[in-house]
């Protein structure tokens, strides 16, 4: 049977030369990705309509406001580490200011960088992605030992369950949903908005693979940093899932979401990034001893990423007030997908979140209140 017949191409032809690479190179993963071969592929909210039945004169109700962010002056903790600063941690290889790699080769910096090439492709809420662009999409992040692979076996070292647990045996992942977030949540809801990218074009799957990678983005850098105890080179995966390797405090994927929405949280995440090298480079052993040292890295690192994302959803709950039609639609398709993430850190408003996200009407969220509860339950990063 012929390719056109599995996956029938759109009108207009690829224009790019990574496109035209993409397609020559990829035929075979293009061939197995139109089937149904993929499992269960629902998504997190099954109730975000399609392009096709969404509202183009949708704009802000009369609920759509958000209180202005609130002003505070955040001061580290006294057990938070600050480089070069006069605190309680010993001197060590971060005191430069500087992110000093345990292993020079990290192989999770190929993923981000294929993370901002299918942003490039699909992630823009007043773009019009086509069938093309989403097949090119899925074909990088179904890359060899790309993001797929990692996706897939993403657990979230927060929960507790029994020794043995292991997220890529359905059974156990079924049995353990918010621990293997991975291949219960995220791979499922990204598979399932580029399938149907693939089948329809349009913007509203593109918000839902956008938000469910960045929330994979969140979990990597809070579990690497979690086994670094065992395997001193996830360090360096933790600082890459958060930096894409950058350096000077810079930063792509996740970084330049967090960076973007607010610069003095990126600067602490950066801050808590050392913190976990300090911690590995006073405690070298390949399993690290110091437990109390590695919790504080953790801590802090956990506080700052968490206040972070929390500030990326908050940003994106404005742009859909401040904006009408597919594109408020856009992000109010991210906020919905993206804000279960929170749900472990919220505290009391996570009822207020997710009553928030249940509303399949945008016109008729309480937005001010979404908003409070995050600002309630995120003080300081």
């Amino acid at each position: 049977m012929a390719l056109e017949e599995l996956c029938p191409p759109s009108a207009a032809a690829p224009e790019n030369a990574l496109r035209q690479t993409l397609l020559a190179s990829s035929l075979l993963l293009a061939i197995a990705g139109c089937g149904d071969d993929d499992g269960d592929t629902s998504t997190v909210d099954a109730t975000v309509p399609d392009d096709a039945s969404a509202p183009a004169d949708f704009g802000p109700g009369p609920m759509c406001s958000l209180p202005a962010m609130p002003t505070v002056d955040c001061m580290p903790l006294p057990t938070d580490y600050s480089p070069g600063a006069d605190d309680m941690w010993a001197p060590c290889i971060s005191d430069d200011g500087t992110y000093h790699r345990i292993e020079e080769s990290i192989s999770s910096i190929a993923r981000i960088r294929a993370f901002e090439d299918i942003a490039s492709l699909i992630f823009d809420p007043s773009g019009s992605p086509t069938s093309d662009d989403y097949l090119m999409a899925r074909m990088l992040y179904q890359e060899d030992e790309g993001l797929d692979s990692r996706v897939a076996r993403r657990y979230d070292p927060r929960f507790e369950v029994p020794d043995g647990t292991d997220c890529t045996q359905p059974a156990m992942a079924a049995e353990y949903p918010d621990y293997c977030v991975g291949p219960v949540t995220l791979q499922p809801t990204i598979l399932d908005a580029l399938n149907e990218g693939i089948e329809n074009g349009g913007v509203l799957p593109a918000a839902r693979a956008e938000a469910a990678l960045i929330w994979f983005l969140y979990a990597s850098t809070r579990k690497e940093a979690f086994s670094c105890t065992t395997a001193a080179k996830d360090c360096d995966s933790s600082y890459a899932y958060y930096t894409g390797g950058e350096v000077d405090r810079g930063g792509i994927g996740i970084a330049r979401y967090i960076d973007e929405a607010d610069a003095a949280a990126h600067d602490r995440v950066w801050d808590a990034l050392l913190a976990v090298r300090c911690w590995r480079d006073l405690d070298p052993d390949e399993t690290a001893t110091d437990l109390e040292m590695r919790d504080l890295a953790r801590d802090q690192l956990d506080r700052a990423i968490s206040y972070g994302l929390a500030q990326v959803v908050r940003s994106r709950l404005m742009a859909m007030c401040e904006g009408d039609g597919l594109e408020a639609l856009y992000h109010w398709t991210f906020v919905r997908t993206l804000a279960p993430a929170l749900y472990p850190t919220l505290g009391t408003g996570r009822s207020t979140i997710e009553a928030a996200i249940a509303v399949d009407d945008p016109d008729s969220v309480d937005t001010d209140a979404f908003a409070q509860a995050i600002d309630d339950a995120y003080e300081c990063p």
